[in-house]
C-alpha cells in the first residue's frame, strides 16, 4: 500500500526573498516567505516583543518593512530594536496587507498581490 502525500489547498512555494537589515543586524529575527495563488505569506519570529512593539509597513513595489522596538531596552533577554526590509518579487496591494502577532512572538503577514498582477 502506497502512502499518499497530504494535499495542500493551494500550491505554496517557499521563496528566497532578499531580507536586509537596516541598522545593526538582528540575526535573532527569522523570516520565511511563501507564495500562494493570490498572496505572499510572511512568517517571522520576533520573540520577546509584544504586539504593540512590532510594526509592519508595505509599499506597492513589493517592499515589506518589519521593525521592532522593545519598550525596555535593558531587558534581560537581549531583545534589541531592529528593522528588516523584505523585497518581494512582484507588486503588492499595501492597503489589503494584514499582520498578526501572537503572544508567543510569531508574526504572520498576508500580502495580497496587486490586482493587475493577478490578471
Amino acid at each position: 500500500m502506497k502512502a499518499s502525500k497530504p494535499q495542500l489547498r493551494y500550491p505554496v512555494s517557499l521563496l528566497d526573498s532578499p531580507v536586509v537589515d537596516v541598522g545593526p543586524p538582528a540575526d535573532w529575527v527569522k523570516i520565511n516567505v511563501q507564495r500562494t495563488k493570490d498572496c505572499f505569506e510572511v512568517y517571522a519570529l520576533v520573540p520577546g516583543l509584544l504586539r504593540e512593539e512590532v510594526r509592519v509597513q508595505s509599499d506597492p513595489v513589493g517592499r515589506l518593512v518589519i521593525s521592532g522596538q522593545p519598550e525596555q531596552l535593558d531587558n534581560p533577554w537581549g531583545v534589541s530594536p531592529f528593522k528588516k526590509v523584505v523585497s518581494l518579487p512582484s507588486r503588492i496591494d499595501p492597503h489589503q496587507t494584514s499582520a498578526v502577532v501572537t503572544l508567543h512572538g510569531q508574526l504572520f503577514v498576508r500580502v495580497p498581490f496587486e490586482q493587475a498582477a493577478i490578471s
